[in-house]
């Protein structure tokens, strides 16, 4: 077995310094294996040692803004614990081991011999300036992070409120404007001597060559009859399944002066009754955009927690739908697949980033298969 002696001599930090010091830390020195979580400092907790690690790593947490914030990695050869030890504080940040890690746990007496070197005084100075520096940028970055995520999450609030808000709109106008056409096809029937107003059944599948050529048929009877706005209501009429055989059926009985009238009434309603269901579509849609990107984002959730990947996969795929329309997405997940304890925001830039990709390298459309 390595002695500790000849680890710290084979180690930068240590390996300028004289024989007799060496030897005085390493006699109150220890070597310890950590298995991976182990906690070796607690924030808050009294400074009683320092750590040089030999193998593996070391990761320091603080926890800030009600969340763990990673803030450096220690690496072979690094020491950590000094800070502290120098400003007889407690600790201000979680030491463990993010892997299984050799270290050398080097007690607060031997730190004191260390600091008999000015060569090591002046390792640790420049090692804690560094650090403090990377702490309090990393800090700021999360304070930053946390108010914009806090503002993000009051926009979603804010937009999701008045999307609700036309969606209920969208349905009550609907229901209005189905009893405002009764009530009209009730008037103009008092006019005339036909029956009650058929609905005609949805259309079926058209091109649209076939579309095109059955909107200017009944475009060009509406303008025989004396409709204004013929080609413009036309659309609405064949998306609706209604013909110029329905049409003509439905003014069969009806005043000649009445009759363009209310052939244009059943052409408005019908485009109010489209336009209406496109609001209630839009609205909705707004809303789950809104629910998609909170939890694209996990806005105001802890960086890691359980989640499960491909749900996170098929709110990217929502969010880039608009660079997808001229490609085939095939997905392929499992239905047992186990949920994972990771970092969710991080993962979704992952697929964003490799679906992104994917889709601009097949401009020309191709198939984008997920497994």
């Amino acid at each position: 077995m390595t002695t500790t002696a000849e680890i710290l001599r084979g180690l930068p930090y240590f390996a300028d310094l004289s024989d007799d010091l060496i030897e005085r830390v390493c006699e109150l020195s220890e070597q310890i294996t950590l298995p991976p979580g182990t906690v070796i400092i607690e924030e808050g907790s009294e400074s009683e040692e320092m750590y040089v690690v030999v193998e593996g790593e070391l990761v320091v947490t603080k926890h800030s803004a009600s969340k763990e914030v990673e803030l450096a990695r220690i690496h072979p050869g690094d020491v950590v614990g000094e800070i502290a030890l120098l400003d007889e504080a407690p600790r201000t940040a979680t030491v463990s081991a993010s892997a299984k890690t050799l270290a050398i746990r080097v007690p607060v007496a031997a730190f004191e011999d260390l600091l008999s070197d000015p060569r090591v005084v002046r390792r640790m100075f420049r090692t804690v300036t560094s650090r403090l520096r990377g702490i309090e940028d990393t800090l700021r970055h999360e304070e930053r992070m946390a108010a914009l995520g806090k503002m993000a999450a009051q926009l979603m609030h804010e937009l999701n409120n008045p999307a609700a808000a036309v969606g209920r709109s969208a349905q009550e106008l609907s229901r209005i404007n189905v009893d405002l056409g009764h009530e009209a096809e009730i008037l103009a029937r008092s006019l005339g001597e036909g029956a009650e107003l058929a609905t005609p059944d949805p259309p079926e599948q058209m091109s649209s060559l076939e579309r095109s050529d059955a909107e200017d048929v009944v475009a060009v009877w509406l303008t025989d009859l004396g409709v204004s706005d013929a080609w413009e209501l036309a659309p609405a009429l064949i998306e609706s399944g209604w013909t110029t055989e329905l049409l003509a059926e439905a003014i069969d009985q009806l005043n000649p002066d009445l009759a363009a009238h209310f052939a244009r009434w059943i052409a408005l309603r019908t485009m109010a009754e489209q336009v209406v269901h496109e609001v209630g579509i839009g609205a909705r849609r707004i809303s789950e955009l809104v629910r998609i990107v909170k939890e694209y984002s996990y806005l105001d959730q802890a960086p890691v927690q359980e989640i499960i990947p491909t749900a996170g996969i098929e709110d990217t795929l929502v969010l880039l739908k608009h660079k997808l329309r001229d490609v085939e997405v095939v997905t392929d997940f499992d239905e047992n697949l186990a949920s994972v304890e990771a970092p969710g925001r991080d993962l979704n830039q992952v697929w964003t980033n490799l679906i992104d990709n994917a889709a601009d390298a097949m401009e020309d459309g191709g198939t984008l298969r997920i497994r």
